[in-house]
């Protein structure tokens, strides 16, 4: 019985069509992770934005002033985080977890991470936080960068009065960052055919 295997050539089309549908599949399975990991970072936007009204319900309305520090894993706003109690069993404050960065796989600002920035007093006028639109000159987000220049990178910026004497913050805007740290997440508007920043605010 004569068995007959394939020719050089009918290898190198099979190698050939092969090489091609990976050329095709490759790049979309790339931008697919891409849409994944920056759904998760806008998921952890909705996250921190939840913790900050949650913190605000406890503190008259109030979010988080300059002594809050969010690089500190025991500052009291962790403990609006999910798994944390404010109040604890014992009046001691248990201190929940940040999400994890889509692009690292660690929890936000643990250990040297420094991939969750709040900074109360960045927003000079109030309505600065609901500039959304990249196509409107006002946008504050549109030449914005992440400070740390990391990928997954969320930043909370506030809006202090001039005239406040206890320091409170009235108003916030949240962006985060893709694969691109220079530019802030935004999302295709299809109807106008723009960009839209992706900015939570409350």
């Amino acid at each position: 019985m004569n068995k007959k295997g394939f020719t050089l050539i009918e290898l190198l089309v099979v190698i050939l069509i092969i090489g091609i549908l990976l050329a095709l599949i490759i790049p979309n399975f790339v931008l697919f992770q891409e849409r994944a990991r920056r759904s998760s970072v806008k998921n952890n936007m909705h996250v921190i934005q939840t913790s900050l009204e949650a913190y605000a319900t406890d503190h008259n309305g109030n979010y988080p002033g300059e002594d809050a520090d969010w690089e500190d894993q025991e500052d009291i706003f962790y403990a609006y985080f999910p798994g944390g109690d404010p109040i604890g069993s014992s009046g001691s404050a248990i201190f929940g977890q940040a999400p994890l960065n889509p692009y690292t796989g660690i929890r936000y600002n643990l250990g040297d991470n420094v991939d969750l920035n709040w900074v109360p007093d960045e927003l000079d006028e109030p309505g600065l936080n609901a500039q959304v639109r990249s196509d409107d000159d006002n946008c504050y987000y549109a030449d914005r960068e992440a400070d740390d220049d990391a990928q997954g990178t969320i930043s909370v910026l506030g809006y202090m009065p001039d005239e406040n004497p206890l320091a409170v913050v009235q108003e916030y805007g949240i962006c985060g960052y893709g694969r691109d740290v220079t530019e802030p997440m935004f999302d295709r508007d299809d109807v106008n055919e723009e960009y839209i920043y992706f900015v939570l605010h409350n």
